[in-house]
């Protein structure tokens, strides 16, 4: 469930480092149109980019059946209000770290960091997506955590969550969204535990 999840709500934010590795490919050997990119480029990218995905969904799934286990209802929501607010804290303060602004501004440059670590064949692109998809997972891992509080099945929030980690990504205010998006996160948490 986390893997599927994942996948949906990182396909946007993956979108355009797929068009740029494809642009910047175009030189080379792989023969494709620019609105259709060759599947022999773009797989291997982003088979690289899955399998880091895939170990964050492998840990969020045990957390997941570790609070399920220790008889903690899952999604927490109202039901768990302590474990709610820990996990909304967590996540705000996140927002403030230097690790997540790092990892913000490497998935805001496609087109640089392709350039500065370039390499030819399968085995290259692979690699280019597994490193992105770690940088990826380092920006988003606390947001994505917020399915523990609010359901992976609530369409409605997961879509929220989306958008926000692709306005985060893409648009040319983006970076100014983790801090108040992490102090919205750290006061709903501290306004859940002192109820």
């Amino acid at each position: 469930m986390w893997l599927t999840m994942t996948a949906v709500m990182m396909a946007p934010v993956a979108y355009p480092w797929v068009r740029a590795l494809h642009r910047l490919a175009g030189a080379s050997s792989q023969p494709a149109s620019p609105s259709q990119p060759s599947p022999a480029l773009v797989a291997p990218f982003v088979a690289g980019y899955a399998l880091a995905w895939a170990g964050f969904s492998a840990v969020a799934a045990a957390v997941h059946a570790g609070l399920g286990a220790s008889g903690l209802p899952v999604p927490l929501g109202v039901r768990a209000p302590a474990a709610s607010a820990v996990v909304l804290i967590v996540a705000g303060a996140y927002q403030f770290t230097g690790l997540k602004e790092s990892c913000v501004v490497h998935c805001r440059s496609p087109a640089g960091y392709l350039l500065v670590h370039w390499r030819e064949g399968r085995a290259g692109w692979a690699r280019l997506g597994f490193r992105h998809g770690l940088y990826c997972v380092g920006c988003c891992w606390a947001l994505m955590l917020l399915a523990l509080v609010v359901g992976m099945a609530s369409v409605l929030w997961m879509g929220a969550m989306a958008a926000f980690m692709v306005a985060e990504t893409a648009l040319p205010f983006g970076h100014r969204l983790a801090k108040p998006a992490g102090v919205v996160l750290v006061v709903a948490g501290v306004a859940i535990l002192g109820r």
